[in-house]
């Protein structure tokens, strides 16, 4: 192509100056598909990222010409077709024409949808591996040159390049920050004078490092089932969480999760269910990362971090609290045992001092004895002359009573010399210990006369004892952990430790295999590895491990088949050894489905936003529409009733005046979508109404649908709009009949249920009316049932349906406090049930205004509308009535005029600058209360108007214009 290849090289200069600058990797991608697309004149062009482990593309933006829409967001491998494959091989997908391609085909429609006739799919490997994918789309076929693939080419490997480039020095920016932290942290704890300081200073900093709302450090009770938070950190906005807690009150999850030690992660408590939701709740989180602590394969303590408000935590913040706990822990370990050594060392000192003595004597005749004056220091009272029976229990504690009692007995029967240690309680309350031993005096005839004996305060020596012991169990213990660690590990930890050999053979197997996986060890030994891999992953797993024999192997995710059929995730790593590979596997089963889970609802939650914001949208478009079909549907009205308009005139009128009311239809399908629609909800008997509409509903359908009628006994009144309601059903009736081409059977039924708490409609428990439209008809797939109720998807073909039909069904329940619940399979029919409140009070009866008061239209009416077209148009309609009207634009200028003239109707627009109508309907109707008054709504701001007010909605003709006014009594 002539001067193709000096635009070529000044493309690539100019994609190299756009991209020098950018630090994010999404905006590089996005200049350098900018650039594509505009010089070489196609209709789209982006860049997206691959995910091969989940075969998704994701395009965070892509640059598209004036009119053609996006396509960003997540696309899957599956919406390429069958030259995916040559994608995934590295192999460029070109395709001129869309239509004349074999492989393009099928889907050329969907295609020229989206304004790609012609593509060009180029991929970007690395290592052979399918990393990238750049991509030009043009609304027209078109012939791509050598020239310009080549162009595309170098732009791909460029952008991909420049990204890598800033992904790496992104992920080294966090590295190194997560490592000045880490040191910093590590001088912060040095500092700290015992494990409270060393935990406070460490939650701190790492709340803060997080930014989270609470972070804290908890030990588990003896019991494992109680936790105490002795302190944490948490932010100025949210309240400390110190206090004793239940572990079993935070659900089965948490308790599995930190027994076996997996930390337990959280993003939103909401979606735990009642099993721990409510736990999490009350104390202020709604989102945590709880690391567990394992000793001697017990639950010991815990560190968490916690937010208050749902939020998704990221593998870099995980794997930062795992190290931060890991070495705080450590920290924490050697500084207990250093205080408790320095301890007992202070006991051993103070037992190897001089014991003073003190001695006591007994006479058994007369049951008095006597306390030195060292015996009395001891007991801490006062020296006195005889020491009393009384005297000598009191001193004894009452742990220690009945032992010591006992064997002071036995030893004067059996004359016998005693010794003992034991507890007694001084006078303030101190308790001490004390070491007797005494000697029993016979007389000639053997009986013993008198008991006399020594006393020494053994407190300290006992304290030094139970320290020392305390210690040396402690030294004993850390000898034998270092020694046995490796097989404590082995044998206790949670997650699968094997070792493979060089064949990939097994050839050794922890204790987990059971309980992950269910086999027995004679059943996996001698076994090769790969015979257990899922067959999609056996292949690169086993060779990753193969080769982990002389290279370590990280976080690489495969599934494992359980011994009962069923398929494990988990994540793999795996380091050298003497000719084999020590493998370790985390089950990350449940933690990959609670990810699906959380994705799952985030859509949920951007769907359901999605649909608030068209609500809001369409109820504002609505109202303005609706003060834009007043003046026309009015004035049409007038020119209908004229006697001079000619035939073809009344013809053109009458078309005019039926495309206006389709229009007023579908602003009252937007506003039931809405939500917005005026309601005049109160009992209506659905049995009646459904017989009433039935002979309708039969000829609306046409011969070839069968409608049969089923409408229990005894239905209570529902409460509901009847004329919205006949809307509604009529809607869903034609929905039906337009499923059933062929013919078919339309089933409409009416009962009375009774919700259970939990139903899947959300509904409060109680007593509902359902009413019930099925069809034997084509039915819906799944991704069209799930679209069903947005407001203007149709299925039905342009020209066929607004696509508003269900979305006003679902906006008139709810705005009724009901549900719509629809179910449908293809070939195999539409169920959609209506659940409606039961009303309050039985159906009454209404009166309708006769037509002798409609003729007797006469009076002075004080018309005041901001929109001088409405204006206009409905003064021309109560002149026509036979009323005298009196305009006015504002309520400032009516308050005026009636201040010097009476007027017998007030007819007043509701939402108007400075004073609206309802207030201006309150002042008239305290100072002038033989005023009548009709407030004329554009339906967005009724929640405003007091029920008890007359009012019109807009649009409206004159005949109802007129049934208002004389409905006013």
């Amino acid at each position: 192509m002539p001067g193709f290849e000096s635009q070529h090289h000044d493309i690539l200069i100019e994609l190299a100056d756009r991209i020098r600058d950018i630090e994010d990797p999404d905006a590089i991608a996005y200049a350098a598909a900018a650039l594509l697309g505009r010089r070489l004149g196609v209709s789209r062009a982006g860049y997206g990222a691959i995910d091969k482990q989940a075969e998704t593309i994701r395009i965070e933006r892509d640059w598209n010409a004036p009119g053609v829409d996006s396509l960003a967001g997540l696309l899957h491998f599956r919406d390429y077709g069958s030259y995916i494959d040559d994608l995934k091989a590295g192999r460029t997908v070109v395709v001129a024409n869309a239509e004349q391609d074999s492989r393009t085909a099928a889907t050329a429609p969907s295609l020229a949808a989206i304004s790609a006739r012609s593509f060009v799919n180029m991929p970007v490997t690395e290592q052979g591996g399918f990393v990238a994918l750049l991509f030009l789309n043009h609304a027209d076929p078109r012939d791509w040159s050598d020239e310009e693939l080549a162009l595309i080419r170098e732009v791909a490997e460029r952008t991909r390049n420049a990204v890598a480039r800033r992904e790496a020095e992104q992920a080294l920016r966090k590295n190194e920050a997560r490592l000045r932290f880490l040191d910093t942290l590590g001088v912060a704890t040095a500092r700290a004078a015992d494990a409270d300081a060393v935990m406070a200073v460490t939650t701190r900093m790492l709340g803060e490092q997080l930014g989270g709302s609470d972070c804290a450090y908890a030990d588990m009770e003896a019991d494992e089932d109680m936790f105490n938070i002795r302190g944490d950190w948490h932010a100025t906005h949210a309240p400390s969480i110190v206090g004793r807690y239940s572990l079993a009150s935070f659900g089965g999850l948490a308790v599995a999760s930190l027994k076996s030690g997996h930390p337990l992660v959280i993003d939103d408590a909401n979606l735990l269910g009642e099993d721990g939701a409510r736990a999490f709740v009350d104390i202020g989180i709604q989102a945590t990362i709880c690391m567990p602590f394992l000793k001697e394969g017990r639950l010991t303590a815990l560190m968490a971090i916690h937010n208050s408000t749902p939020r998704r935590w990221t593998a870099d913040e995980l794997g930062l609290l795992r190290e931060v706990t890991e070495r705080s822990w450590a920290h924490i370990e050697r500084v207990r045992a250093e205080a408790a050594l320095r301890e007992s060392e202070a006991r051993l000192r103070l037992a190897v001092e001089g014991a003073q003595i003190g001695t006591w004597d007994w006479d058994l005749k007369t049951m008095l004895g006597t306390w030195s004056a060292r015996t009395c220091e001891i007991l801490g009272v006062e020296r006195g002359d005889a020491v009393t029976v009384e005297d000598r229990i009191r001193t004894i504690h009452p742990g220690d009573r009945a032992r010591v009692l006992d064997e002071v007995r036995r030893s004067v029967l059996a004359g016998e010399e005693f010794s003992t240690e034991y507890r007694v309680v001084r006078p303030d309350g101190d308790v001490r210990w004390i070491a007797s031993r005494g000697v029993v005096q016979r007389d000639e005839g053997g009986k013993a006369i008198r008991t006399a004996g020594i006393v020494r305060d053994v407190t300290k020596r006992r304290e030094a004892q139970e320290g020392l012991k305390a210690l040396n169990a402690t030294l004993e213990h850390q000898i034998a952990e270092r020694t046995a660690e490796r097989d404590r590990m082995w044998r206790l930890s949670g997650d699968l430790m094997l070792v493979v050999g060089r064949r990939r053979e097994i050839r050794a197997v922890n204790p987990a295999l059971g309980t992950l996986l269910g086999y027995a060890p004679d059943e996996v030994l001698g076994q090769r590895f790969d015979r257990f891999l899922h067959p999609e992953e056996s292949h690169g797993l086993a060779e990753a491990i193969r080769a982990a024999a002389t290279a370590p192997l990280r976080d690489l995710v495969a599934r494992l088949r359980a011994k009962d059929g069923s398929w494990r995730r988990f994540a793999w790593t795996a380091a050298p050894g003497d000719g084999e590979a020590y493998v370790i596997g985390r089950d990350v089963t449940e933690e990959v489905s609670r990810r699906e889970e959380l994705e799952r609802a985030q859509e949920a939650l951007r769907q359901s936003q999605k649909m608030e914001s068209l609500g809001q949208l369409t109820g504002g478009v609505a109202h303005d529409f609706n003060n834009l079909l007043t003046p026309i549907i009015g004035s049409l009205d007038l020119l209908r009733r004229s006697e001079t308009a000619s035939e073809r005139e009344q013809r053109l009128i009458g078309a005019a005046l039926e495309s206006a009311e389709r229009a007023r239809t579908l602003v009252q399908r937007l506003l039931a979508f809405a939500r917005r629609q005026p309601l005049q909800p109160g009992p209506v008997d659905l049995a009646a109404l459904i017989h009433g509409m039935s002979d309708l509903i039969a000829s609306t359908s046409g011969p070839q649908i069968n409608l049969s009628v089923d409408v229990a006994e005894d239905l209570p009144p529902a409460l509901a709009d009847a004329n919205q309601l006949e809307m509604a059903i009529l809607n869903l009736s034609v929905n039906a009949r337009d499923a059933m081409p062929q013919g078919g059977r339309l089933t409409l039924s009416a009962s009375a249920v009774e919700l259970e708490p939990g139903h899947r409609s959300e509904l409060a428990s109680g007593r509902y009316v359902r009413l019930t439209v099925a069809d034997s008809g084509e039915g819906m797939s799944e991704e069209t049932r799930a679209r069903a109720v947005e407001p203007f998807f149709s299925t039905k073909g342009i020209g066929k349906g607004t696509g508003l039909g269900l979305s006003m069904v679902h906006g008139l329940v709810s705005q009724l406090n009901g549900a719509m619940l629809l179910s449908s399979r293809p070939g195999l029919g539409t169920v959609v049930e209506l659940l409606l409140p039961v009303a309050g009070s039985p159906v009454a009866t209404r009166s309708k205004p006769t037509a002798e008061s409609l003729s007797e239209a006469a009076g002075i009416v004080l018309l005041i509308d901001d929109e001088a077209a409405v204006r206009t148009a409905t003064g021309e309609l109560l002149r026509d009535l036979g009323y005298q009207v009196i305009e006015k634009e504002n309520g400032r200028e009516a308050l005026a005029y009636l201040a010097e003239h009476s007027v017998d109707f007030l007819v007043t627009d509701h939402l108007m600058p400075g004073m609206q109508g309802t207030d201006l309907a309150r002042i008239v109707s305290e100072r002038n209360p033989d005023v009548k008054i009709l407030i004329v709504s554009g339906y967005a701001d009724l929640e405003s108007i007091s029920p008890d007010l007359p009012r019109l909605a807009k649009p409206f003709r004159q005949d109802e214009l007129a049934a208002s006014l004389a409905g006013l009594g």
